[in-house]
């Protein structure tokens, strides 16, 4: 039996597929496997791609349970064999260009407070045209990133997870985390403003994060 952290909701499935109990796995699965697939999406920018390595990261925890380590919550190693798997995408990949099928659009406050939902106003056909234009500027700006600080851009700001547990993915430290997702934003709204979008800059930068799910 694997003593792990009392705060870990998932060590006693953790347990129990490595004993033998596959229907573990199937909770397992029904707890992580969308989230699993949008943090991978927003890797990649591919929807396809996305569900095959969101499959390919339970193919990988089903074989390689016993390695598990209950030393850091679980989910923070799934993450990691998620993030592996998207990196190694990446290189595989010699360009990427596909569609964008999820739009990113929202608000943090000045000291970088996680993002919250905001009540969805009634839009105008002009209003949704013009945020389409804008989130497809954004996805196209977060591809431009360097792995590293796209990496703890989403799992900062989308993800919306602590600089302690982004670090603990990323293995690295909450400083680091801190400052690649300062370089990150400050890279995006330079690209932003190089590809003529003015008016997003102007809408978030100092005031305002231009991402969330």
């Amino acid at each position: 039996m694997r003593q792990g952290t009392s705060a870990d909701p998932d060590l006693a499935l953790v347990n129990a597929l490595a004993g033998g109990d596959e229907s573990a796995l199937d909770k397992l699965m029904a707890r992580y496997a969308e989230p699993i697939f949008h943090f991978i999406y927003r890797n990649i920018s591919n929807e396809a791609d996305a569900r095959e390595l969101a499959q390919e990261v339970f193919v990988r925890l089903y074989f390689n349970i016993k390695k598990f380590k209950p030393d850091a919550k679980f989910s923070t190693w799934l993450y990691q064999i998620a993030l592996n798997l998207c990196r190694d995408r990446v290189k595989s990949r010699s360009a990427r260009q596909s569609a964008i099928t999820e739009s990113l659009s929202a608000h943090e406050n000045e000291n970088d407070q996680p993002i919250r939902e905001h009540a969805v106003e009634k839009r105008t056909p002009y209003d949704e045209a013009i945020t389409r234009e804008k989130m497809s500027a954004l996805e196209a700006g977060i591809l431009t990133l360097p792995p590293d600080l796209r990496e703890a851009l989403v799992l900062t700001v989308l993800e919306q997870r602590s600089h302690q547990e982004c670090a603990e993915i990323l293995k690295t430290t909450p400083k680091a985390i801190e400052t690649r997702v300062y370089r990150a934003r400050k890279q995006l709204y330079a690209w932003l403003a190089k590809a003529g979008f003015i008016f997003l800059v102007v809408n978030s930068i100092y005031a305002a994060s231009v991402l969330t799910s």
